[in-house]
């Protein structure tokens, strides 16, 4: 591209943003919501527009914690109860009516925070009730289609009616992915129109040597996270391995030489650059992280959580990653195992999808005529 016009279509992009007040509101299930914003609230920034963050729990928390800077809002949380008995899908189908209501009252608050703050956009990552009927409105997800497991996989059909009714509410639905890239069958579909964006990650790559033999990445919803987090560090304390252990949990501060409660983005950038395997959930934002860093991981999916199963078989089946259940997991028997693994060095990472993506909808928006006063 010629130079002159690079810097005009620059300046352009630059002028479109100015003054503009975007609402970005991550789901609360979890961190991997909340961390896959952070790109993603940066970019907007870096573009000169004011950025405002909605959540609830430990995402709100986290958040906080990257932008201290930033002005928040705390909507409903939708408080989805886990079992350690039933399966996941069928605990969460019981609770579908209290949820559609958290989305209705959620969609109550929003529709309040756009017109008292004069947001020009909304971003919303996977939270259906964050959408207006008076700014335009992006649905980042990587769930198109929701998958079940097999004694419910007759309901599929009539899930995903209802989440494509949800996801046309918004102006435009957004795929951190490439076409054709891991999200496989959860993303493919003719139903929905998709903006693919490319993986999305808060962490950079570092020249650092390596300091730990496993870094265990423990997430999730409880009580699941716990029961993971008990079994991965009673089997690490029994091997030689020099190993850390992140706990998942932001707003605590116990610490110890190899377990923490929480790091922020770039103290756990750092811990899992040096670190030379990671054992994790098979979460979509992990997933982009570790594809980012180039690293090898061993995957444990929370139990009956079916996009986790399915993206952890996925990677197994093209040679990336090893993944055991969390019933059957054995440290030494999935260490040995993964050595048959390439892991993610060498992945095709780098993309300006998401930048185009952000500048094309700037461009178009209308600048609040507040915002230069207040």
């Amino acid at each position: 591209m010629d130079l002159t016009l690079k810097l005009s279509f620059d300046t352009r992009h630059l002028a479109a943003a100015s003054f503009k007040r975007i609402l970005v509101t991550p789901l609360d299930w979890g961190l991997g919501h909340a961390t896959r914003s952070i790109p993603i609230i940066q970019e907007f920034l870096n573009r000169g527009c004011e950025v405002q963050i909605a959540s609830s729990g430990s995402a709100l928390i986290l958040l906080k914690q990257e932008f201290p800077l930033l002005k928040f809002h705390e909507i409903v949380s939708y408080n989805a109860e886990y079992s350690s008995r039933l399966p996941l899908m069928l605990k969460v189908l019981l609770q579908m009516p209290k949820l559609l209501r958290t989305i209705n009252k959620e969609h109550d608050q929003i529709e309040q925070i756009v017109k008292l703050e004069n947001i020009s956009l909304l971003v919303s990552d996977n939270r259906y009730g964050c959408w207006s009927a008076t700014a335009p409105s992006v649905l980042i997800t990587h769930q198109i289609n929701i998958l079940m497991s097999w004694p419910w996989k007759w309901l599929e059909p009539f899930i995903q009616l209802g989440n494509h009714k949800q996801i046309r509410k918004f102006t435009e639905c957004w795929v951190p992915d490439f076409p054709g890239g891991i999200t496989g069958k959860l993303t493919s579909t003719r139903e929905i129109d998709v903006k693919f964006i490319g993986m999305v990650s808060r962490f950079i790559k570092m020249d650092i040597p390596l300091k730990y033999d496993v870094l265990a990445l423990i997430s999730g919803p409880e009580p699941q996270r716990t029961l993971f987090e008990e079994k991965i560090t009673k089997q690490l304390s029994t091997t030689r391995l020099n190993f850390f252990v992140v706990k998942g949990k932001p707003g605590s501060e116990n610490l110890s030489v190899n377990e923490v409660d929480h790091l922020n983005a770039q103290e756990l950038n750092q811990v899992i650059e040096s670190s030379a395997i990671v054992i994790s959930r098979s979460g979509y934002t992990t997933i982009m992280d570790l594809c980012k860093l180039g690293k090898k991981a061993i995957f444990i999916p929370t139990p009956g959580q079916t996009e986790q199963e399915y993206l952890a078989e996925e990677l197994e089946r093209k040679g990336i990653t090893f993944y055991q259940a969390q019933a059957d997991f054995d440290i030494n028997y999935a260490l040995k195992q993964s050595e048959n693994y390439k892991g993610f060095a060498g992945y095709q990472y780098t993309s300006n999808l998401l930048a185009n993506a952000i500048d094309n909808l700037l461009y178009i928006l209308p600048s609040p005529i507040s915002n230069a006063n207040t």
